[in-house]
C-alpha cells in the first residue's frame, strides 16, 4: 500500500475512533507535557531559608550551600564605571573545592541579566564583561585555567583601563584582551552579590577576605561589616520567568518545541469533546475557541508549576505559542471532521447534467 493510498485510510480511522479512545489519548499527551514541563522533577518550593554565609574569627566571610550577601541596591561606583570604563577588582578566595559551576562576586540585574563577573568553573577562572558583542549575561566568558586548589588562597585581580582587560592571580598576569570603549555603558542599575547569582543559580563555597571594587573615584570592601546585607534567613525564591523579549535564540527554540507539542493536544482535545454518537462537530469557531481556551488554563498551570521545581523556566512566549499550537490542533480536527460529512464532489458538467434530467419533460 502507497502512502497515498494510506493517508485516507487513516483519516477515516480516526474520524471513527469513539470520544472514548481519544480521551484516553489526551490523558497520556496531558501527563507527557507534564513530564517535559517539570523533568527531572527536582522538588524546589519558594521557602524561608536559613543564611549559610557567616564571619570566621579572622573576619573572612564564610559561604556555604544557601548564600545571600548582597547590596540592598545598585552600588555607588556604578555611574563612575559608566563614565570612565575603568574597574579593578580583587578578590582574596579560597575554595572548598575544586568542583563547581559558581559565581563569587557578580554585579547583575537579576538571574538572566549581568554586567559583571567573576567566578570558578572546578579549576578554571572565568570572568563575565557585558560589551558590545556580547550577550545580555557578559558571554562569552574569559577564562583562565588551572587558579582555584581546595584550601589554598588566590589573589585575583581582574581590572579593565583604556580598553584593555587584564586579569592577574597571585601578582602574574595570566590574561590580556581588548574591550571596545565605552563598554559599561549599558551596564543596568542591579546589585552587587558574594556567594551566589542574582535569584537562582549555584552557590560557592569557600571563604573570602578580600573583595574589593575600586574605580577612579570609590573604593569598597565587600567582606567588610555594613557593606553588605546577610540576614540571618531569607525567602528563596529564584527567577523562573525568562525576559520578554527573549534574549537568545534557545528562548526561541523552546518556543518553537513549545509550539509543536500543543498541536497534538489541541487535535486531540477536539475529537475528545465530541458526544458519543454524534460525531459532528460543532463550527470552526465555536470548535477551536473552547480548545484555545482550555490549552490557555493548561499551558498556564504548567507554568505556575515550575516556581515548584528547581531549573524549570516559564516565559510570556511559551505560554502564547502552547495556545497558539492548541489551536492550530483544534483546527486540523475540525476540518478532518468535516471532510469526513462531505458527500463526493460531482463536476459542474455531470451535476448540470443531473439536475435536467430531474426536470420533467
Amino acid at each position: 500500500m502507497t502512502a497515498r493510498a494510506a493517508v485516507p485510510r487513516v483519516l477515516a480511522a480516526a474520524r471513527a475512533a469513539r470520544p472514548g479512545t481519544w480521551r484516553l489519548v489526551l490523558a497520556g499527551l496531558v501527563l507527557a507535557l507534564i513530564v517535559i514541563a517539570y523533568f527531572p522533577f527536582s522538588w524546589s518550593p519558594p521557602r524561608t531559608v536559613p543564611n549559610q554565609v557567616t564571619r570566621n574569627a579572622s573576619g573572612a566571610l564564610v559561604f556555604g550551600e544557601m548564600n545571600r550577601a548582597d547590596t540592598p541596591g545598585p552600588p555607588d561606583w556604578l555611574a563612575d564605571v559608566r563614565a570612565t570604563g575603568q574597574i579593578q577588582v580583587q578578590l582574596l578566595a579560597e575554595p572548598q573545592s575544586a568542583q563547581g559551576n559558581a559565581s563569587i562576586i557578580m554585579l547583575a540585574s537579576n538571574y538572566w541579566q549581568g554586567d559583571f563577573g567573576v567566578g570558578q568553573v572546578n579549576a578554571e577562572l572565568l570572568v563575565w564583561l557585558r560589551r558590545p558583542g556580547s550577550d545580555q549575561d557578559g558571554n562569552p566568558a574569559f577564562s583562565v585555567p588551572g587558579v582555584f586548589r581546595p584550601g589554598q588562597w588566590s589573589m585575583i585581580t581582574v581590572s579593565v583601563a583604556g580598553g584593555t582587560l587584564r586579569i592577574s592571580v597571585d601578582g602574574r598576569t595570566r590574561l590580556t584582551a581588548r574591550v571596545p570603549a565605552g563598554f559599561a555603558r549599558t551596564w543596568s542599575p542591579g546589585q552587587v552579590a558574594l556567594g551566589d547569582e542574582m535569584h537562582g543559580g549555584d552557590p560557592w563555597a569557600g571563604q573570602l577576605r578580600l573583595a574589593a571594587v575600586r574605580t577612579p573615584h570609590y573604593a569598597v570592601d565587600y567582606v567588610r561589616p555594613g557593606t553588605l546585607a546577610i540576614p540571618a534567613a531569607y525567602l528563596y525564591v529564584p527567577d523562573h520567568l525568562e525576559p520578554w523579549p527573549p534574549t537568545d535564540i534557545w528562548q526561541w527554540l523552546t518556543a518553537s518545541i513549545d509550539l509543536l507539542t500543543f498541536i497534538p493536544f489541541g487535535f486531540v482535545l477536539v475529537l475528545a469533546r465530541r458526544r458519543a454518537g454524534h460525531p459532528r462537530l460543532a463550527g470552526l469557531a465555536a470548535t477551536v475557541l473552547p480548545a484555545a481556551v482550555l490549552a490557555a488554563a493548561l499551558a498556564l498551570a504548567l507554568a505556575a508549576g515550575k516556581w515548584l521545581f528547581a531549573g524549570r523556566h516559564t516565559s510570556v512566549l511559551n505560554v502564547v505559542v502552547q495556545v497558539a499550537g492548541a489551536a492550530i490542533g483544534a483546527w486540523l480536527a475540525a476540518r478532518l471532521a468535516a471532510g469526513g460529512r462531505r458527500g463526493p464532489r460531482r463536476s459542474g458538467r455531470r451535476a448540470a447534467a443531473a439536475s435536467a434530467a430531474r426536470q420533467p419533460g
